[in-house]
């Protein structure tokens, strides 16, 4: 996206010749933090290519001259009955021009809000990011995972935050007591004073999982849960949700340590968890296949590193395909 966005495609863009396709690709650019020194650059470069008002004073002033000289053309031309006169002064006046600029800078703000209002905090394809808030809480995102933040600091009555991937939080407990709240989308949303936690919130469903603290969990359409520590609590993308307390969590947390750890889990789902993780589609086009089951701790830093244990543990083809990455046997499982 990087190279389609230039000097000249901005330029279109403050001068209102963009379609809402090229609106949409600006503002899907301006999501990378990094890109808006550039944009602001040509924000200014393009006002002082564009002045509110520049007059012609010699022009303006023979003008004058010839009124005042009673030459009949510029009389009529500046009678106050005249339509076009009267058009031609309003537009031509300098708060006109003003309003015209200000209004341009309220539109392209209210587009651009979120780069506004929010700082965006992004974790790297098949990385993982830690960072500190403005209130000491420490966040690790995991892969393809981003958190909006206010940019201004938090308000007065809750620390709210956005989640959009997943994320584990350890909150800092302050001394105003004063709650923390992730919006996870959906309807679905945690709140708290301070405590450890791992949040999932992805289009397949949401997850939390309490290691400290207690947790109070809003879920569409009024519901609410609280949780205890040990607690892991998921649902899935049509609403369905469970909350147990499982023996081992190595399977929610291993993504800390780039880690994949399968439990009897099916190809399908190890599949899944590769393209949340690493932005790749696996297709797995025979059935048995994508019901066979595997187990153990991997650590894979890529997808093609875990394709390579794949292919060895299941003597597996796996294919290049133009949109998506196919995985193929001749062998026949058991089920």
């Amino acid at each position: 996206m990087k190279g389609l966005i230039t000097k000249e495609f901005l330029f279109d863009f403050f001068d209102g010749k963009t379609t809402s396709i090229q609106r949409k690709l600006i503002e899907d650019w301006l999501k990378n933090t990094s890109n808006e020194e550039m944009f602001y650059s040509c924000v200014d470069e393009w006002e002082r290519l564009h002045p509110q008002f520049s007059p012609d004073r010699p022009a303006a002033l023979k003008e004058y001259e010839l009124l005042l000289e009673g030459n009949g053309e510029y009389a009529a031309k500046y009678s106050p009955f005249s339509d076009d006169t009267t058009n031609r002064n309003f537009f031509s006046k300098p708060r006109v021009w003003c309003a015209a600029v200000v209004s341009l800078l309220l539109l392209t703000t209210f587009i651009f809000r979120d780069n506004v209002f929010f700082k965006i905090y992004t974790s790297p394809v098949g990385q993982t990011s830690g960072f500190f808030l403005t209130d000491s809480t420490h966040v690790t995102l995991n892969s393809k995972s981003t958190l909006k933040v206010p940019r201004f600091g938090f308000g007065s009555d809750v620390r709210q935050v956005q989640l959009h991937g997943e994320a584990e939080f350890r909150v800092t407990h302050l001394q105003n007591n004063l709650r923390f709240r992730v919006l996870m989308g959906e309807g679905y949303q945690i709140e708290v004073l301070g405590t450890e936690f791992t949040a999932f919130a992805r289009a397949s469903g949401k997850r939390v999982f309490l290691s400290k603290g207690k947790v109070k969990l809003e879920l569409p359409e009024g519901k609410r849960l609280y949780m205890k520590p040990g607690s892991y609590f998921s649902a899935n993308a049509g609403g369905d949700f469970k909350v147990t307390v499982p023996k081992e969590t190595l399977a929610i947390t291993a993504w800390k340590e780039q880690t994949f750890y399968f439990d009897n889990t099916q190809l399908s789902e190890v599949a899944r968890q590769i393209q949340e993780r690493f932005d790749v589609r696996v297709k797995i086009p025979d059935k048995n296949l994508a019901k066979t089951c595997i187990g153990g701790i991997y650590k894979a830093r890529d997808a093609d590193e875990l394709f390579e244990i794949l292919s060895a543990l299941l003597e597996i083809e796996i294919t290049q395909k133009s949109d998506c990455i196919e995985l193929r046997t001749t062998k026949s499982y058991e089920l």
